[in-house]
């Protein structure tokens, strides 16, 4: 009889492909025991509960801040009951920046399958003809290769849909100094975000029109198809844009922030798989999750197959390096430097929140201090809540 797992990813190739196309490969190895993967939105992979999904598929692959949720709902196993301690010792040796404990928050919820912080991104060609010698390294910079820009008719892009405005709040407020923390009453002290506002007002004036209904895919399929976004200052970073054979490659760079390390401070992305709490083969799920998260598999067709590694293994190859368009060396000080957000139960939610908010206020201007003061009580009743932290 075949042992089946579903699993549940994000609807993307980077999210898809390589564990749909890697799941024949698994089966071979192991015979009797197949995995199908399913996707979803992916909105859904940032907002949608955790403990839904859990009652529906054997792994998922999750966004980190859903750690704290699935301590107090149960929803998820804690893999360091299912894993040799050796080989968690070995992802922790592997992690990219903060991947591997993004995930641990009073178990281990998740193992770092995929690795991704927001980074800056830029049409190497477009810059060049502007008459730069690459990519800005400090804010001031980035303003005045904008500037350059609106005055050749071009643009910078700022992906500032809901999610990624609460994003760019965050990486801003970390380059500064002043990370949004868990045990403090704000979100932000009123006067730090002000100051981010500040920051993102000077951005989007001179970024395309449509960046506040963007999130990174739709801006750099925009910056591929055109010819019209020079440079993208903060967004999640998707090495399939940067990869040999694209007719216009982008090119990915550490972030240039206001702060004293203009490299660091990114919010942390990426993707990790999790075994559901009602998988009923745990030793198949806990075989696959083995395999999955070899340095030498992601490394190798994980990423042929279209996918960000999670392992460093992976993201200090030369080969996949120089195949990947430089987006690995071009972009690792940042995922090192990266900002690891609060993952409390409750957070997603005050998070989101902040996040509409300040979408709203960059598409439509109004009231910054109301944006201010309405994202701050919505992050205090949320601290409020939240069970007693890990």
């Amino acid at each position: 009889m075949t042992r089946l797992l579903r699993g549940i990813t994000w609807d993307h190739p980077r999210g898809y492909d390589p564990l749909a196309k890697g799941a024949a490969a698994f089966a071979a190895l192991h015979p009797g025991i197949e995995v199908e993967w399913s996707r979803r939105s992916l909105r859904d992979f940032g907002v949608q509960p955790v403990e839904v999904l859990a009652e529906q598929f054997d792994l998922l692959v999750i966004d980190h801040p859903f750690s704290g949720r699935a301590r107090t709902s149960g929803c998820l196993r804690d893999l360091r009951t299912l894993l040799p301690a050796d080989f968690l010792a070995m992802l922790e040796r592997e992690s990219v920046g903060p991947s591997t404990r993004s995930y641990d928050f009073g178990g281990l919820w998740a193992l770092p399958t995929d690795a991704a912080a927001q980074v800056a991104s830029y049409r190497p060609d477009l810059v060049a003809a502007l008459g730069f010698d690459g990519p800005p390294r400090r804010f001031e910079e980035v303003i005045a290769l904008g500037e350059t820009a609106r005055r050749s008719g071009k643009w910078l892009a700022l992906p500032s849909c809901q999610s990624d405005a609460a994003c760019l709040v965050a990486s801003l407020s970390a380059n500064l100094g002043v990370p949004i923390a868990p045990g403090r009453e704000d979100l932000l002290p009123p006067e730090v975000f002000e100051t981010v506002l500040g920051l993102l007002e000077r951005l989007i004036a001179l970024s395309h029109p449509e960046s506040t209904s963007w999130n990174p895919i739709r801006t750099y399929d925009a910056m591929t198809a055109g010819d019209d976004i020079v440079y993208v200052p903060f967004g999640f970073g998707y090495s399939n844009y940067s990869r040999a054979g694209g007719a216009r490659p982008l090119r990915f760079t550490t972030v240039a922030g206001p702060g004293a390390d203009p490299a660091a401070g990114a919010i942390l992305g990426g993707a990790g798989c999790a075994v559901s709490a009602r998988c009923a083969d745990i030793e198949a799920a806990a075989a696959y999750l083995t395999w999955l998260h070899q340095p030498a598999y992601q490394a190798g067709d994980y990423f042929r197959n279209g996918g960000q590694p999670g392992l460093r293994t992976a993201w200090t190859d030369p080969q996949i390096d120089r195949e990947a368009g430089s987006f690995f060396s071009g972009t690792l000080e940042t995922l090192d430097k990266a900002f690891l957000r609060p993952r409390f139960d409750g957070f997603i939610h005050a998070f989101e929140h902040m996040g509409l908010l300040v979408h709203r206020w960059l598409a439509e201007g109004g009231d910054r201090a109301a944006v201010i003061r309405s994202s701050n009580d919505a992050y205090a009743r949320a601290q409020d809540a939240a069970p007693a932290s890990a």
